[in-house]
Formats: C-alpha cells, sequence, structure tokens
C-alpha cells in the first residue's frame, strides 16, 4: 500500500512540475516576439508565431494577393480571406476545391 501512495505521489508531482515548465513556455513565448525580416513591421507572438511569420512572407509581405473575387475583383493574399468576403459581402459559399487565383 505505501509503495503505491508513494508512486502516485511521484506522477502527480511530476505532473505539477509539467504544467509549471508549459506556463513557464508560453510565457516566454509571449515575451518573445518575431518580427518580420523584411522591416514591415509585422510581429508575431504567440506559440504560432513562426508559422504565421512564414504564412506572412510566403504570401503577403511584398507579394501581389493572388487570389481575386470574382464578383467585384477585390484582391486577396489569403484565400480564407477571399472566402470570408465572398460569404460577408457577397452571401456566395465557396467550395473547397474552387479555383481562385488571379
Amino acid at each position: 500500500d505505501e509503495v503505491f501512495m508513494s508512486a502516485q505521489e511521484a506522477v502527480g508531482a511530476h505532473r505539477d512540475t509539467q504544467g509549471f515548465m508549459l506556463k513557464k513556455k508560453n510565457m516566454w513565448e509571449k515575451d518573445n516576439p518575431v518580427y518580420c525580416p523584411k522591416n514591415c513591421g509585422r510581429c508575431y507572438k504567440g506559440i504560432w508565431r513562426k508559422y504565421n511569420l512564414q504564412k506572412h512572407l510566403k504570401f503577403e509581405c511584398g507579394v501581389e494577393p493572388q487570389f481575386k473575387c470574382l464578383a467585384c475583383s477585390k484582391s486577396f493574399s489569403l484565400k480564407a480571406n477571399l472566402k470570408m468576403h465572398m460569404l460577408v459581402v457577397h452571401k456566395i459559399i465557396l467550395g473547397p476545391y474552387y479555383n481562385t487565383t488571379s
């Protein structure tokens, strides 16, 4: 019984330590923003900051918008933004495989 109880306490202590480390890591990620290397002024924080910066560099920073609204010809850098525009402004739902590149 005592061996089982000490094992259970060890599991709880380990779990508490992991929680502390995760909180500390999340705080570090929020306090260390990533800036665009092209000096456009964009800054990304949080756990997805590197992914968002890569997306920004690939589709937005210094790149012409490649998605065009078929109804009003407005251009967008991200397909998701075009799809939301079509839904909200024009009440049109685009399917996942709809070709929207200009």
